[in-house]
């Protein structure tokens, strides 16, 4: 998986945790998917504390974390979005400017 969460960030705030659960949905190129999937954990009273996305060669990765897991499976099993799930170890980090610069 890589780094993509060894890091996070929330609301402009350093997350500090030891593991957290991570979701990876496999999505086609398709516009607005993303916001579908965003909208759908948001009318459901999910927030997403991180995400990025990957595009290669017409089909893509959606990272996920969120602050409800159970409610986030459900939904993506109702939308008939395949999402894996994944607990990813993040470091604990000060709330301080560079902090996370020795990390990288």
């Amino acid at each position: 998986m890589g780094n993509i969460f060894r890091v996070l960030l929330s609301r402009m705030q350093l997350k500090t945790c030891d593991n957290v659960k991570h979701f990876a949905l496999r999505i086609a190129d398709r516009p607005g998917l993303p916001a579908a999937i965003a909208s759908a954990l948001w009318q459901k009273g999910v927030n997403i504390e991180t995400f990025t996305a990957e595009l290669h060669r017409g089909q893509g990765t959606f990272h996920l974390v969120v602050d409800k897991v159970a409610v986030a499976k459900e939904t993506f099993m109702e939308n008939a979005w395949e999402a894996t799930e994944e607990k990813v170890p993040a470091p604990t980090l000060a709330n301080r400017p560079g902090s996370r610069i020795p990390t990288l």
